[in-house]
């Protein structure tokens, strides 16, 4: 689904561009989120295309991630580990990104990626692989593993990994499904 030039957007698409826009701003993403004529790429153009579908999602992005109580690391292992299990590629390429920037290890970066539980995560980290790798399989959380995760993030903390984690399986579903392409600088 080709991106589409801000020139081109209807007055719904544009207020529509102009929310991601400013949440991708607060974010300081490190990885490449338009094309070489400013339109947006990744799963945006979809958003586009679909803003009464769209706007939800991005409003409970918004929810989760403001005011977060999880470590910057912990989401993103839950996140490539999430991305790992779809192959969502373009959710790999800007996480993957995003985790070295936030001072993962390109070996745990990889090790994320490729689909494995890599060394070198911190307990906080491996708990956040353990339940996200245990929710991808569709199983009910095992009891253990949830009194682990409320040890190491709270309630509120456990809570917000649960729906990081249905909304980046939510958004792997919409790159997948809509077979989303890597920018051109992409490994």
């Amino acid at each position: 689904m080709p991106a589409i030039e801000p020139s081109a957007l209807s007055d719904e698409q544009r207020v529509l561009d102009e929310h991601v826009r400013r949440m991708m701003d607060g974010l300081q993403t490190p990885f490449t989120s338009t094309d070489e004529n400013g339109a947006l790429i990744g799963p945006f153009p979809v958003m586009l295309r679909f803003p009464a579908l769209a706007r939800p999602l991005l409003e409970w992005f918004t929810t989760v991630t403001s005011g977060s109580v999880l470590a910057t690391r912990v989401r993103e292992v839950a996140i490539l580990t999430i991305g790992s299990r779809y192959g969502a590629a373009y959710e790999l390429y800007s996480h993957s990104r995003v985790a070295l920037a936030v001072g993962l290890s390109e070996s745990v970066v990889a090790g994320l990626a490729a689909g494995q539980r890599p060394s070198g995560l911190t307990s906080e980290e491996l708990v956040a692989h353990d339940v996200a790798a245990c929710l991808y399989a569709g199983a009910p959380l095992p009891g253990a593993l949830y009194r682990c995760a409320v040890e190491s993030f709270g309630e509120q903390g456990t809570a917000e990994l649960v729906f990081l984690i249905a909304q980046y399986s939510s958004i792997s579903v919409i790159l997948n499904a809509f077979d989303v392409p890597l920018p051109t600088d992409a490994e």
